[in-house]
């Protein structure tokens, strides 16, 4: 337990940390590391169900009630950009059409995919005898995802990650379908960054595409 505990406090409270402080930074060098580690352990594990890579009941039981969710909170998140900051709405779409396709392309499979295996399927089986309460379990998942954030130094980025920390570990919950995670993580980061909200997560590795692209 104790070895746990202080697993669990350098991967989800000690790193974050230091990308805080050393900016800028090389945010998907250090999340890829991570993900190798977490995945080497998950696969070393013989009690990690294998089926939790894909789970194809779960994408089938659950994709239409999660795409439904999914077009409500865009909208929603579209009306509140509208009136608090019209300038803001579909800004990148509009203005660096290249860059925000750069980005729905990279950014799913290069920071969405290891984030879901590190915080859903590396979590979620690594410290479920940490917090074997479920709902406990999300809340804390919600919260260390919404305080890995803090690298973005913004408190917007916060909110909106702990806000998607409880869908995404909610689903996770009920479906243990890392593909399911991993396409619904991407279509709301897709979303954010389409529809104006994406200026809040720009940072490291992330900042070094964006200049790339800004032309």
């Amino acid at each position: 337990m104790v070895k746990l505990y202080f697993e669990f406090t350098l991967i989800f409270l000690l790193v974050p940390l230091l990308l805080f402080l050393v900016t800028p930074n090389p945010v998907l060098l250090f999340l890829w590391i991570i993900t190798l580690i977490c995945l080497r352990i998950l696969v070393k594990d013989t009690s990690f169900d294998r089926q939790n890579f894909w789970r194809k009941e779960s994408i089938a039981s659950f994709f239409q009630p999660m795409l439904i969710q999914f077009l409500v909170i865009s909208l929603l998140l579209s009306l509140l950009l509208y009136f608090l900051k019209p300038e803001s709405l579909f800004l990148l779409m509009r203005e660096k059409t290249l860059l925000w396709i750069a980005i729905l392309f990279f950014y799913p499979l290069f920071s969405v995919y290891p984030q879901e295996i590190v915080y859903r399927a590396f979590f979620f089986h690594r410290y479920q005898v940490l917090f074997p309460n479920q709902q406990v379990m999300i809340f804390v998942n919600a919260l260390i995802f919404g305080y890995m954030h803090i690298i973005f130094h913004n408190w917007i980025a916060v909110i909106l990650a702990i806000g998607g920390g409880v869908l995404f570990a909610s689903l996770y919950a009920k479906t243990h379908s890392l593909a399911l995670i991993f396409f619904t993580h991407s279509l709301y980061g897709c979303m954010l960054f389409t529809i104006g909200l994406g200026q809040f997560f720009y940072m490291g590795t992330l900042a070094t595409i964006v200049q790339t692209f800004s032309f």
